[in-house]
């Protein structure tokens, strides 16, 4: 009796090891995000937030790592090995997205949106959801839209307030097809450039101009190597928070959910701060010396008659013409809504 008593303690003690030791030394989940922008940028302060409540919900079960100013490799590179499996999360922005999933073109619509309210209205939507789900196809989960802000123009040759100002100047855009598209319509001459070669770009003057949100402009010293920062306003670019969707699907549910609940604050965070600074940021490029002009809206109004229909045709010819209807749908109820009652 005594032998079988203490072979069966003996066994107690072993499982109770085994178990214990399983609880003790499981090694973290690790959820590494690439991002192309400093610290301080609202998409990466948003980011911030992410991990903040994900390791702090998930008792540090999920690490979050962030890496700043594409240390992982640029926009398109990072999407790409988050496809693969090699990475687990990025952030990017519609025109690099569109080469995994040309449905992001509709981000690309030029004078799409009136205000930050409309464009978060159709992200927010039904629409909005649809297009980050549209990514599983492809291995990537969709999980919010990051805050990028407003497109605009700088340039060094004259303040731009219609078409006519744009015709014959150089300018840099984003790799992306559509962002071109709309420039050639609009009569400059478009060059893609990547991210990460910008400020060089402009300081050795292969171009007379580039198209960023403020943030960016004031990041990356534009302020240093260009006159004029017209508020334009032609795109609202959105930078997408994507995970490998097979890593994703192998967190537990409870792990899923506190993801998916962290991404949504650090969206709207991030559009916090980037609205909350923009005033700041223009006050701060006119100390600094650049001349910084609105578009009036008859100007806008011009700029959309000479490019929007251009870009959403040539859409149409390479994504589902039901979704892109779908989409312009979706920001014609918001503004039915928006001016309802005047």
């Amino acid at each position: 009796m005594k032998k079988n008593r203490w072979l069966t303690m003996a066994a107690l003690a072993a499982m109770c090891t085994i178990l214990f030791s399983g609880m003790v030394f499981a090694a973290p989940i690790k959820a590494r995000v690439s991002l192309c922008n400093s610290p301080t940028h609202p998409q990466s302060i948003g980011m911030q937030v992410f991990k903040k409540y994900v390791e702090t919900r998930t008792k540090g079960n999920i690490q979050v790592g962030l890496y700043y100013n594409s240390q992982l490799g640029g926009e398109r590179e990072s999407v790409e090995q988050v496809k693969n499996g090699s990475l687990e999360m990025a952030t990017a922005s519609a025109g690099p997205l569109t080469t995994f999933n040309r449905n992001f073109m509709v981000l690309d619509i030029p004078f799409a949106f009136d205000s930050y309210e409309i464009a978060w209205s159709v992200l927010d939507g039904p629409m909005g959801q649809a297009l980050l789900n549209s990514s599983e196809g492809i291995g990537l989960k969709g999980l919010a839209y990051l805050e990028n802000g407003f497109r605009h123009v700088t340039n060094n040759v004259r303040p731009i307030g219609g078409p006519a100002d744009l015709k014959g100047i150089k300018i840099r855009t984003m790799e992306a097809p559509m962002h071109m598209e709309n420039f050639k319509a609009l009569g400059a001459n478009p060059t893609p450039v990547p991210w990460t070669e910008l400020y060089l770009t402009m300081q050795q003057k292969i171009v007379d101009g580039q198209e960023n949100p403020l943030a960016n402009i004031w990041e990356v010293k534009m302020f240093e190597v260009q006159k004029y920062t017209s508020l334009t306003g032609h795109i609202y670019d959105p930078m997408p928070l994507v995970a490998n969707l097979k890593w994703f699907n192998k967190l537990p549910k409870e792990y899923q959910a506190i993801v998916k609940e962290g991404a949504i604050m650090a969206q709207n965070y991030s559009r916090f701060v980037n609205k909350a600074r923009e005033d700041a940021i223009i006050a701060k490029l006119t100390a600094k010396g650049m001349k910084v002009n609105a578009v009036s809206p008859a100007g806008k109004q011009q700029l959309r008659a000479k490019s929007q229909g251009v870009v959403v045709a040539k859409i149409k010819a390479s994504v589902d013409k039901k979704f892109v209807d779908s989409w312009l749908a979706a920001i014609t109820a918001v503004n039915k809504d928006v001016n309802a009652g005047f």
